[in-house]
């Protein structure tokens, strides 16, 4: 009995560190000891992944330009997630927008040229709703970064030495509950309180 009852408490544990998960992930950009600039850039990256269709080289092109540069990793994901989902709702407009520039007579000597290399086919030029979403990302990547830059060149420093003196922030940042109980999990890379 003693034995499922602790593997039922190993199991609620696990969960609730998933759930957790998140939180901590957004404590530890916001005390993180990287500059504005490079969250702006990472919120901006991820800006332009959360609006491209997955499933093709641009979007792996994306991913892999995310993780190479020296941007907030976590910031740009967590963007990507959330514009993945305002991605849907602008999906008619992104393939009016796609239709408009794959339809641009100039331009179709450029199109046959990506198709047909190699990988062309899988980059996903010939969809409409790729193109339109990769043109609104790009359209919409600079302002984000601007956006980003100037509010946590304002309010970055403050937050972060608010969250630094809240006990939530210590037990999210802090040493990981699940270690306590002998659970795996890789958490590292998660915001250090040593400066406190």
């Amino acid at each position: 009995m003693s034995n499922s009852r602790r593997l039922g408490s190993t199991e609620g544990l696990l969960m609730l560190s998933l759930v957790i998960r998140p939180l901590r992930n957004i404590a530890a950009v916001l005390v993180a000891n990287e500059s504005p600039r490079q969250i702006a850039i990472g919120i901006a990256l991820g800006v332009v992944i959360g609006l491209v269709p997955k499933g093709n080289l641009l979007a792996i092109a994306l991913m892999v330009l995310l993780c190479s540069l020296r941007v907030n990793r976590t910031a740009g994901l967590l963007t990507a997630c959330v514009f993945s989902w305002i991605s849907v709702m602008a999906d008619s407009f992104t393939h009016k927008l796609g239709a408009k520039i794959l339809a641009t007579e100039s331009l179709q000597p450029v199109y046959a040229w990506v198709y047909e290399l190699p990988l062309g086919p899988w980059i996903g030029i010939n969809n409409t709703v790729v193109v339109g979403s990769l043109a609104m990302g790009l359209y919409v990547a600079y302002p984000s970064y601007l956006l980003a830059k100037l509010l946590l060149d304002r309010y970055h420093a403050p937050i972060a030495a608010w969250i630094r003196r809240t006990r939530i922030a210590r037990w999210l940042l802090g040493a990981d509950v699940t270690s306590r109980f002998g659970l795996s999990g890789n958490f590292s890379g998660v915001g250090s309180l040593s400066s406190v």
